[in-house]
């Protein structure tokens, strides 16, 4: 099995940008040996498609026996945390960041070969949870990221499609896998969380773009761990070597001063939801993230709890409580309020939650004072661990 181990040694976060091409060679050469490289690359990714498949199903018809849609699921060969993010990507480089002045290939809108555009490219990554899970992107339980790439195009040429330089190859060495192999292939895709979107090689780049770092689904012995340390070439096939460009990539170890938000609470959203427990106290906490409809059409998000505890006799008690928060927000104060005769609710307080990461949640208690016999008094924090997850809602 061709999975690499996180390297220890810090590599270079620099990026070598080769020379640029000292003679142009004639356009009709360079485009028929770009429309080569672009029909090889396409034959050997659909060649490796096709076996997989093939593997998988041990089959080979013109129509199978699907008649249903798939059910929301993890993707297999995922890059990063489902909960990591979700579109748009953005559009802003943040933390470190690397970045090289790229020689595209380029063509007019007819498909003549024009003279290399440059692009600024720029590799970075995004804080992920890292609750210490040994997960198929990383199997040391370590930090995790999504690593975005960003093509811009100068503002002068923005935006035009009369002309315009096309997707480069990207190709990944790590491990025992070499820019050779046809494992070392890199999905781009311009949404996060896809299966199998892909922003092929040599498709028109109008505008600047950002694009995430995925894997193919076609080799599961082999996927590229991108918190771990590895080099990406970029190859535009622009007729000479000149143009290639690499990026050298460190192993992910965040810290404070670099990347905060691998050390801050989680956005309260749907991958929040779930059952969580605290064995000390025997109790089990239910959390759900809801939209609730406006008149306007709009929609509120609400986090809304049930708290299966116990009174001062040892009886259950429900503690329950809703409030509205913002997208992005990661911390709400919840009034809460215990359920007597008739389920009726009555005040017992507040609760802080936050999401300290995909498999702990901090609350913290504030009991109003003189509760009535036999109602406990819960004050300070209790941190609960997650029990079950929504179905495709897979925080990690």
């Amino acid at each position: 099995m061709k999975s690499p181990l996180r390297l220890t040694l810090t590599l270079a976060a620099g990026v070598a940008a080769l020379p640029a091409l000292a003679a142009t060679a004639p356009a009709a050469d360079v485009r028929a040996a770009h429309d080569a490289a672009a029909t090889q690359i396409r034959a050997a990714l659909t060649q490796a498609a096709a076996n997989a498949k093939a593997a998988a199903t041990k089959r080979s018809k013109a129509m199978g026996n699907d008649v249903y849609p798939g059910t929301p699921l993890a993707n297999e060969f995922r890059a990063y945390p489902p909960s990591c993010a979700a579109w748009p990507l953005p559009d802003k480089a943040s933390g470190p960041t690397q970045t090289a002045r790229v020689r595209l290939y380029t063509r007019n809108s007819v498909g003549q070969a024009l003279n290399p555009e440059t692009v600024t490219m720029t590799l970075w990554r995004i804080a992920c949870s890292s609750s210490g899970a040994e997960t198929p992107y990383n199997t040391d339980g370590g930090y995790n990221a999504m690593t975005l790439l960003r093509i811009d195009r100068d503002s002068a040429n923005e935006g035009h499609t009369d002309y315009f330089p096309t997707f480069p190859s990207l190709r990944v060495q790590q491990g025992n896998v070499g820019y050779d192999d046809v494992e070392s292939f890199v999905r781009a895709a311009t949404e996060p969380n896809t299966f199998t979107a892909d922003f092929q090689f040599d498709t028109p780049v109008f505008s600047s773009t950002t694009f995430v770092l995925e894997n193919y689904n076609f080799d599961a012995d082999y996927q590229h761990y991108y918190s771990y340390a590895y080099k990406l070439q970029v190859n535009p096939y622009t007729g000479s070597t000149g143009d290639i460009a690499e990026f050298n990539v460190a192993a992910y170890l965040p810290a404070q001063g670099t990347y905060p938000d691998a050390f801050a609470p989680l956005p309260l959203d749907g991958y929040s939801a779930a059952q969580w427990i605290n064995t000390q106290f025997n109790e089990g906490l239910l959390v759900q993230m809801t939209e609730q409809p406006q008149s306007n059409g709009s929609t509120v998000r609400q986090l809304v709890f049930d708290l299966l505890t116990e009174d001062l006799n040892g009886d259950p008690l429900w503690l329950v409580g809703n409030a509205p928060f913002n997208v992005g927000q990661t911390s709400i104060t919840v009034d809460v309020n215990y359920l007597g005769n008739g389920l009726s609710q009555l005040p017992y307080g507040s609760a802080t939650f936050e999401v300290r990461d995909c498999n702990h949640l901090d609350v913290t208690f504030a009991a109003d004072a003189n509760l009535p016999n036999p109602i406990p008094t819960i004050n300070g924090l209790t941190t609960y661990d997650r029990l079950f997850t929504p179905n495709g809602m897979t925080c990690e």
